[in-house]
């Protein structure tokens, strides 16, 4: 409850914020301050949201998947209704339940989004990530019965006092607000094994590819090649001149094998799949060099054929989920040292227009126009 927190400012008891009611079903709601108190963990603070990025994963829970689950758990879990979604935020500490967390009153953070247990065989042994007892933010997972599932699509948002990472002066809150993806990113190339001196190739250059290109290049690939038919993605890629950029619009297999064999003539070291359908994995193996790591970022429920002929050479097929605390600060070094760009993705958006936006976007998600939006859920 408010009156248990202590507070820098004073608490509003009720607060506006984007509900998932039900699949397609995105509604602006006032519902009741989060009960920080009420939840068991006296680690927890409130962050006054300043910045939310808006995932490729919202619009899998809004149409009705849970890609934590599917990609965490490895199969379907049923979403839960009322979850507030948002999980990539960055904000200010504005209460903490604890005194120990009193000095965090004020500070500008960016958030890690979810705990684990830390007791679990997965968390003992370096899988943390995998961790079925993940409490999360924006997804709805671990905090059992609630009215309202936490999210950032808000005014103010819980996290974790231990996680809350301070962010340099000069990192604006939308971009802190990319630590998630960022993070997220570091942990795919790790799972792509780059090989210094090796390119590599992401299929899909929105935000999760753009950034393991940039990542990757920081780990010491030799170059990068961004394959999509989207205009912004490319343009955007084209104006961080961040790799080889290729626009697959209306492109055949053949077509998109020989511009990228310009790169790379003998594969590439690492190619990291951010669609994860039977083409772009046929386009993904194909584009693979001999001892070569294909990592799957979009696990989808479907069957798709593999002649097991095509991964000889050691190549190899891996799947990426989550990251591992570590890769955060690491991740935040890189941005705060400006060896991440960010500032060209992102498109302003409101609370109010979100439920619109869902819509539009997940209705012909090939055509959606923007490449990031970040909502600050004052205006």
């Amino acid at each position: 409850m408010i009156e248990k927190m202590i507070t820098l400012e004073p608490i509003p008891e009720k607060i506006p914020a984007g509900v998932l009611v039900s699949p397609k079903c995105l509604e602006i709601r006032e519902i009741p301050q989060w009960p920080l108190a009420d939840y068991g963990d006296l680690d927890m603070v409130l962050i006054k949201v300043a910045a939310c990025g808006v995932c490729g994963s919202d619009f899998r829970y809004y149409v009705g998947e849970n890609p934590w689950a599917q990609h965490t758990l490895g199969r379907f879990v049923p979403n839960a209704p009322n979850i507030v979604l948002g999980h990539e935020y960055a904000g200010t500490v504005v209460a903490v339940l604890d005194k120990r967390n009193e000095h965090m009153l004020g500070k500008r953070v960016a958030p890690v989004c979810s705990k684990v247990c830390g007791a679990c065989t997965d968390c003992r042994t370096g899988r943390s990530r995998l961790c079925e007892k993940t409490v999360h933010m924006g997804h709805g997972q671990g905090w059992g019965n609630q009215s309202y599932f936490p999210g950032a699509y808000s005014h103010y948002a819980p996290a974790w006092g231990a996680s809350c990472y301070e962010i340099a002066d000069h990192v604006s809150f939308e971009e802190a607000a990319m630590m998630d993806i960022l993070a997220v990113c570091v942990h795919v190339a790790e799972q792509g094994a780059i090989q210094p001196g090796r390119p590599i190739l992401t299929i899909g250059a929105g935000p999760a590819g753009n950034g393991v290109a940039q990542v990757a290049l920081a780990m010491g690939a030799s170059n990068a090649g961004l394959l999509d038919r989207s205009q912004v993605a490319v343009e955007i890629a084209k104006k961080q001149g961040i790799g080889y950029v290729v626009d697959n619009s209306n492109m055949s297999r053949e077509e998109i094998a020989a511009a990228l064999s310009v790169l790379a003539p003998q594969g590439f070291g690492s190619v990291f799949d951010t669609v994860g359908t039977a083409e772009s994995l046929a386009v993904g193996i194909a584009s693979l060099g001999k001892a070569a790591t294909l990592v799957n970022l979009a696990v989808h429920d479907e069957e798709i054929p593999l002649n097991f002929l095509r991964l000889g050479s050691e190549r190899r097929i891996v799947t990426s989920c989550n990251f591992e605390f570590g890769d955060y600060p690491k991740a935040l070094s890189w941005l705060e040292a400006g060896r991440l760009k960010v500032k060209e993705w992102m498109t302003p958006t409101t609370l109010q227009e979100l439920p619109g936006l869902f819509d539009q976007i997940t209705s012909n998600p090939a055509e959606k126009g923007v490449f990031k939006l970040v909502v600050n859920p004052w205006i």
